[in-house]
């Protein structure tokens, strides 16, 4: 079974607290992205949050954490080629509907051969190039009980040049421990590389 982290599972499981127009706006947003195109083959340009009106009145915060989490499941699923009776178990695992597991499951299908086909342009000459970042700290009330729970969450949207769509932004949210991570293998990188360029000097 295909694993997936925390917060592509949390990202996720917002999908079962929306509205039918938020949870269809959500998917028609993260699929035309990651396809590059509508239902009908017609290429589009990458759309933004502010970009959908559909979800002008839905919460900011897990509109973009399900989409980024949605964005990354389809590609890794699109990825291994991934069966549907696994997908329906992450799914099931995220407390999704029967109906909202049947709608991304049958766009999943409908889309996995232009998604493979995105997935086998990316070559490891032509990622995208990073022009800029940005990032803010949001905390996140949740009181479906009694309780109040304050949880601390980081948005980050990278501006990015991609040698075939263009530019575009790419968005994602973590917790403290996620972004520390990232912070922390970055950081392994970039010593790599200027050991690398010491070397040739």
């Amino acid at each position: 079974k295909m694993e997936i982290s925390d917060s592509t599972s949390t990202g996720i499981g917002f999908l079962a607290d929306f509205s039918s127009a938020h949870f269809n706006a959500v998917l028609k947003w993260t699929f035309r992205n990651a396809c590059g195109e509508d239902t009908k083959g017609k290429s589009t340009e990458c759309e933004d949050y502010n970009d959908i009106k559909e979800l002008a009145d839905c919460d900011a915060i897990k509109a973009k954490a399900s989409h980024a989490a949605l964005s990354t499941l389809v590609f890794e699923a699109a990825k291994t080629d991934l069966p549907e009776s696994q997908l329906r178990s992450i799914l099931e695992d995220c407390k999704l509907s029967e109906e909202q597991m049947k709608t991304i499951i049958g766009l999943f299908e409908r889309c996995k051969p232009i998604l493979r086909k995105v997935l086998s342009r990316i070559k490891s000459t032509s990622f995208p190039k990073i022009l800029g970042l940005d990032w803010r700290l949001d905390h996140h009330m949740r009181s479906r009980t009694l309780e109040q729970v304050d949880r601390e969450q980081f948005f980050v949207r990278l501006h990015v040049l991609d040698p075939i769509a263009g530019k575009k932004t790419i968005e994602m949210t973590c917790n403290f421990e996620e972004l520390v991570d990232l912070y922390s293998k970055l950081k392994g990188a970039t010593s790599a590389v200027e050991k690398r360029v010491r070397k040739k000097k």
